[in-house]
């Protein structure tokens, strides 16, 4: 992946306009919660323990039905949209890029990208923020790759990270750098690591993983 991360003409340049964007921005890694949304978050994990079980399990296909309804039961129970307290962070209302659906081409979803960052550019020169120089680091964060067409939609990853992923296991559109092949690459502050690690734990399907540091 970094290979061909590499190989992309812009890509330092759109690196380190993501990363201007986000060092800009009040950022939050630990939102506090009440007792009822730490209920509803235990909740949660036991779905996303069942959900894995499922994506895991060479039973029979009756057994796989069984854990996935009992998954997808206790999700509803814990209303998962109403604890993601992250869910709005670093989703600037005016870069709300159109949503990847499936399928759609590569081309597509680049194109989608794309235009997301020349906006994200486009403010950065208003703002008198634009990087003088491309990065040849990371900034202390981290490089992920998703795959939305590996994505299974049950919303363990969302939960996790406290909204840092959405139901859809979308990283945050503010720090989408580019989309190559069939992965979006989005940029990881150094403040949200550790929550993004823990939504890449619970993902049983593996769309979401971190890109090899070789920037770092």
């Amino acid at each position: 992946m970094f290979e061909q991360l590499q190989q992309l003409p812009n890509f330092h340049t759109r690196l380190s306009e993501t990363v201007a964007w986000c060092l800009t921005k009040s950022l939050d890694s630990n939102p506090w919660e009440t007792a009822d949304l730490r209920a509803r978050r235990t909740i949660a994990g036991k779905a996303a323990k069942l959900s894995q079980r499922a994506f895991l399990s060479e039973g029979p296909w009756f057994w796989k039905h069984f854990l996935r309804w009992q998954s997808s039961r206790l999700f509803s129970l814990a209303r998962l949209g109403e604890i993601a307290p992250l869910s709005q962070q670093l989703r600037s209302p005016f870069l709300r890029p159109d949503p990847f659906v499936c399928p759609q081409s590569p081309a597509n979803r680049a194109q989608i990208v794309e235009i997301l960052a020349e906006k994200r550019a486009t403010q950065l020169r208003l703002d008198h923020r634009y990087p003088a120089d491309s990065l040849d680091d990371l900034a202390g964060g981290r490089l992920l790759q998703y795959s939305p067409d590996e994505n299974l939609c049950d919303g363990a990853a969302q939960y996790s990270s406290k909204g840092f992923f959405d139901v859809d296991n979308v990283p945050p559109w503010d720090t989408w750098v580019c989309f190559v092949e069939s992965y979006l690459v989005s940029w990881v502050p150094p403040q949200l690591m550790e929550l993004a690690s823990i939504g890449i734990q619970v993902n049983p399907e593996q769309c979401i993983l971190w890109v090899p540091d070789a920037l770092a």
